[in-house]
């Protein structure tokens, strides 16, 4: 039989594992916001965005999750996108001067509406 010392243990674990869960989705689900908000720092290719994300958040993205996002914003001039000198496999991301600003606001609104849905479940 568990003591309520481990129970709690217990419960703090599985709290957290579901904690994760909705953090993983949330990122996953609006990885665009992530990958520009990384891209405000420095220039970088798809998998420094991977490695950034993971690192920062604890959550793997999938080439096939972070790459087409890259062709999108690049395709609606938000990214340029440049290939690193003597590697023309690898191509460095980064933020266009309109890219930029809506990265800047993205992150912004997007803070904002997480501190909304927090105020709303606490109610």
């Amino acid at each position: 039989m568990k003591t309520s010392v481990e129970n709690v243990a217990d419960l703090c674990e599985s709290s957290e594992d579901n904690c994760k869960k909705f953090i993983d989705r949330i990122i996953k689900t609006n990885r665009e916001v992530f990958m520009m908000s990384s891209l405000l720092d420095k220039q970088m290719c798809g998998y420094d965005l991977i490695k950034e994300i993971f690192s920062r958040c604890d959550v793997f993205l999938s080439q096939g999750a972070v790459y087409p996002v890259l062709y999108t914003l690049e395709g609606e001039g938000l990214l340029h996108a440049e290939y690193s000198k003597g590697d023309m496999r690898s191509k460095k991301y980064s933020l266009t001067l309109s890219g930029r600003k809506v990265a800047e606001k993205d992150v912004e609104d997007f803070a904002k509406a997480l501190e909304q849905v927090s105020l709303l479940l606490k109610r």
